[in-house]
């Protein structure tokens, strides 16, 4: 058989695998470094697989929290929507408003005025109705008092006659300003009418104008809070990719020495099994020479 003890002698780089003493494989130092390797290189592999599931789900978690982030946006803007066509729906009423409302203080002015001249024109006048009984009274006593009785005092009566008629037909021109007065009153009512029913349009306007508000202002922080979520879930996310792209390195740096070593010691293999065909003589010649070629370097 082959003697192992000429390796060092001879300084081959290779051992030969087989069984020592004791039952168990020998392994050269360059197998005992590979295996070192392969282990390390494994456990980076599962290291980097386990942050590649959690890069994952958290990329999950991030792009679900921003989802959620643009519902609430979208919700916040139409409910922003809906409130700012509403608010120029009140704008539009109020436009319409400040006309009647210089409508209504022009009849309020046209009320005032005409009080004041009705005041005027019945200032110092009798009761309308005084003068009507003391007219119908002086009528009745001429058409049923005797002619002789009436002697003297005819000339006087139908003179206070005339008078107390003059005096009703001055009436009129104040009856015609009440008329006057009655239609610009029922006028005011119409402009205070279309005043209030504008005024309750504005009113619920604004109910459902604060209503949309609200629930805008809730979306937006709604919208706020999912988008910090994101964010936070993206820096841990960020934090995993920086953690593999160092695993990354780690395996680029170890990888090529595997593989270098595995090339190696398939080729030390080939020689093992090359000896192991020769007899005792043959490998201890391919021994020497190989010796003596690596002296005469």
């Amino acid at each position: 058989t082959f003697n192992e003890a000429l390796l060092p002698l001879y300084g081959h780089p290779y051992w030969i695998r087989g069984k020592n003493s004791h039952g168990y494989s020998i392994m050269s130092a360059d197998e005992l470094k590979l295996d070192a390797l392969e282990i390390q290189a494994t456990e980076l592999r599962t290291t980097r697989n386990t942050l590649f599931d959690q890069i994952k789900k958290l990329k999950e978690e991030r792009d679900r929290h921003n989802k959620t982030s643009k519902g609430s946006r979208d919700q916040a803007q139409k409910h922003r929507t809906e409130r700012d066509r509403i608010n120029k729906k009140i704008q539009e009423i109020k436009q319409k408003l400040g006309p009647l409302f210089d409508t209504l203080n022009e009849k309020n002015n046209a009320l005032d005025e005409a009080d004041r001249v009705i005041r005027a024109e019945y200032r110092g006048k009798p009761r309308k109705e005084t003068v009507q009984k003391d007219l119908e009274r002086i009528e009745w006593e001429v058409m049923t008092t005797p002619t002789s009785q009436m002697l003297g005092r005819e000339d006087e009566m139908l003179q206070r006659a005339s008078e107390l008629k003059k005096t009703l037909e001055s009436y009129k021109s104040i009856e015609a300003k009440q008329g006057l007065k009655k239609g610009v009153l029922a006028e005011r009512r119409v402009t205070q009418g279309e005043i209030g029913e504008m005024r309750n349009e504005i009113d619920q306007l604004a109910e459902q104008s604060q209503e949309h508000h609200e629930r805008m202002i809730m979306f937006y922080e709604e919208t706020d809070k999912n988008r910090a979520k994101a964010d936070e879930v993206h820096g841990r996310y960020v934090e995993k990719i920086k953690e593999a792209d160092v695993i990354k390195q780690d395996l680029n740096f170890i990888m090529p020495q595997v593989y270098a070593m595995r090339d190696g010691l398939k080729a030390s293999d080939l020689k093992v099994a090359e000896l192991r065909k020769m007899n005792a003589k043959q490998r201890a010649d391919v021994m020497k020479k190989e010796a003596v070629d690596k002296m005469s370097r």
